[in-house]
This record gives structure tokens, sequence and C-alpha cells, in this order.
């Protein structure tokens, strides 16, 4: 239909600029990131580049349905402000036979969507572990970084130390410095040592720093009582960091998450899956968000609607640490936030036909 084509051109225009613009700003702030990784030693500076293009389309698919909302926004605030929506109206073309194109767009966008989501973005992601895993193999032996200053966990509280320059050949580290809590309160131990090596529990999988040749200084600081401890071999436990949300995680394929009974495998699927989902309810959102008085402005409502999009994310973030935690039932999963959202969309939807105020109405009369 005409007006199908016309709404679908408007929106089309919008979105694709405000694609660009938010693909512009996340570039510029990914830069930074990737650079300060470089610098820190976590990536190799020919890395930059494939690394940008990957993080870009890992996170596409969160990008796309916000810009598409927006562009509806945006394209039919200026149709009320120009009174073409009032010239619809007067054919018969109301807020149901907008949602009806909309939403027709919206599903095609989810489809999209969807490809990005469950296959191109996992796919991206385990790329940039490839990528990450190679620096490391440069930069690093076993996991210790070389010639910058990195933090660790020890069981009294965080570490920090730096190693100066390695040995490939005979795997060992040289010129070694380790600050860490002391046993005591307020207490902090220093560790200066010629060289060491990184070591493996093969019965518990614990990683621990073999010091060779050094001296150990503890004390409380700004204090004169201080106690040096020459040593030739002193172990560091490196406490391991858990991450309640595995990483790697994202790059499972999701032909491997389908029918998982692991409940983070399950609850990664769903959110795969909420992503380009989240683009319907958005899209039907933003009719009724749209409608706008001339003198109004084709922005006032802008605003309102970045909120509701802020809570509407934030919400579904929660959702999924609740089902990651089994706090939430897999049958509900994510989709009770989405569903939350359409009954909004229905409520405004009501409101602005004159149901309410007609279902009102007959209950006055009868």
């Amino acid at each position: 239909m005409i007006i199908d084509r016309y709404i679908f051109r408007e929106i089309t225009g919008v979105w694709l600029a405000i694609t660009l613009v938010l693909l512009l700003i996340f570039t510029g702030n990914q830069l930074v990131v990737l650079f300060n990784e470089v610098v820190a030693g976590d990536l190799i500076g020919k890395q930059v580049l494939i690394m940008l293009g990957l993080t870009l389309v890992n996170n596409l698919a969160l990008l796309l349905p916000f810009a598409f909302y927006i562009a509806i926004l945006i394209a039919l605030g200026r149709m009320y402000r120009d009174s073409e929506m009032i010239a619809l109206a007067a054919c018969g073309i109301g807020i149901g036979r907008l949602l009806k194109s909309i939403g027709s767009f919206a599903v095609l966008l989810a489809l999209l969507i969807s490809t990005l989501s469950l296959w191109l973005s996992p796919w991206a992601e385990y790329k940039m572990q490839r990528l990450v895993d190679e620096a490391k193999s440069v930069t690093e032996i076993g996991g210790i970084p070389v010639g910058t200053f990195r933090s660790f966990d020890t069981r009294n509280g965080e570490g920090v130390f730096y190693v100066e320059k390695l040995d490939p050949e005979r795997g060992r580290l040289k010129e070694v410095f380790v600050q860490m809590p002391g046993e005591q309160p307020l207490q902090q131990s220093v560790i200066a040592a010629e060289g060491g090596y990184q070591r493996t529990d093969p019965a518990s999988g614990q990683r621990f720093l073999i010091l060779l040749n050094g001296t150990r200084y503890e004390g409380i600081p700004g204090e004169a009582a201080f106690r040096i401890i020459r040593f030739e071999q002193h172990a560091v436990r490196i406490e391991t960091r858990h991450n309640y949300r595995d990483p790697r995680l994202r790059a499972v394929p999701t032909r491997k998450l389908l029918g998982s009974d692991d409940l983070r495998e399950s609850t990664e699927l769903q959110w795969r899956m909420a992503i380009p989902f989240s683009v319907i309810p958005l899209a039907l959102l933003a009719v009724p968000l749209s409608r706008t008085t001339p003198r109004q402005g084709r922005y006032s409502r802008l605003f309102s609607a970045i909120l509701i999009y802020i809570i509407y994310a934030n919400t579904l973030g929660v959702a999924r640490t609740w089902l990651e935690k089994g706090d939430t039932p897999q049958a509900v999963g994510l989709w009770w936030v989405h569903g939350l959202l359409l009954l909004y969309v229905t409520f405004e939807v009501m409101r602005q036909s004159g149901i309410s105020w007609r279902l009102a109405a007959q209950r006055r009369t009868s």
C-alpha cells in the first residue's frame, strides 16, 4: 500500500541516520578501551582494527532495536507536527492501522536481528577471545603479564605485582615486585625477588607465583617496626577471580545451547532470543508515544520515551540475573518483562483511542 511504503521510507531514513550516529559514538568509545588494553599489554597493536570490527558486530544487535525505536518516535512525531497524521486519520487510517504497519516492519527487523544475536554475535565473541588469547601468549607467561603493574586477589585482599622482563626459553620471570596486604590489620607486605615462575597445583588447580632469591618486608606503613625476611624460594597464592557470568559462554554457538539443562546456558539462550524480540514491543510502544500536538513539537515525548526504554532495558538485566540464580522459573524466563511492556502499550492505545472512556460511559448508562 502507498501509505505503508511512505511510512516505511520515513522511518528507514531516520533509522539509518540514528544507527550511523550510534555506531560512530560506540566506535569512538571502543577505540579508547582497545588502546588502553594495548597499553596494558592485553592486546597487540595490529589487533585493534580487527577487534573493533568484531566488537561492532557483537554489539550491533543491541544498537539496532534502540535506533529503530527512536526512529519511529522522530518520524511519526514529524508527521504529527506537519498535520500529516490528521490527514491520514481523516482518510480512515488511525492508530490501529499504524500499529499493524509498523508491527510488520518490526517483525522483519526482528528476524534480521535474530541472525545477529543467535549466530553472528557468538561467532564474533569467539574470534575476540581467540585474539585475546593470542595476545596473552605473546605478552604473558602462563597468565602473568610482563612490563606493567597488575592487580591480583589474595586471601587478605587485593595485591599488586610487577614483572620487569622474562626468559622465554626457561619460562622464568625476572625482577619481580609484589605488594599485598599482610596477615594483621593495616599490615602490608612488599616483596622484591630476582626471578620467579608460575606453578599450578594439579590437585586443586590453584595458581601460585613462586619467587626466587628475594626479600620480603612486613610492617605497618608509617611505623618503624618492620620485619625483613630473606628467602631463596617463596610462594604467593593467587586467588582465582570468579565472574558470575562466564565471558566464554557468550561465544558458545546457539545450536549447543538448544535443549541444554544447564541453568547458565539456558539463560544465555533466552537472552539471545530476548534481544531481537524486544524490537516488537518497543516499535509498538513508539506509535502511541509519538503522538503530539502541533504546539508540543516533534521531540516533546522523546525524554519520556528514553526513560521508558532505560527502565525496560534494566528490568531485562535484572530478570536475567534472577534467571541465572534460579529465582525465576525457566518457563517464565525473560518473557514477563516483554509482557509488561505490551500491557503498557495496550493501555496507551486504549487511552488514545478513547476505548477506556467508552467502556466507562457504558458502565454508567447500564
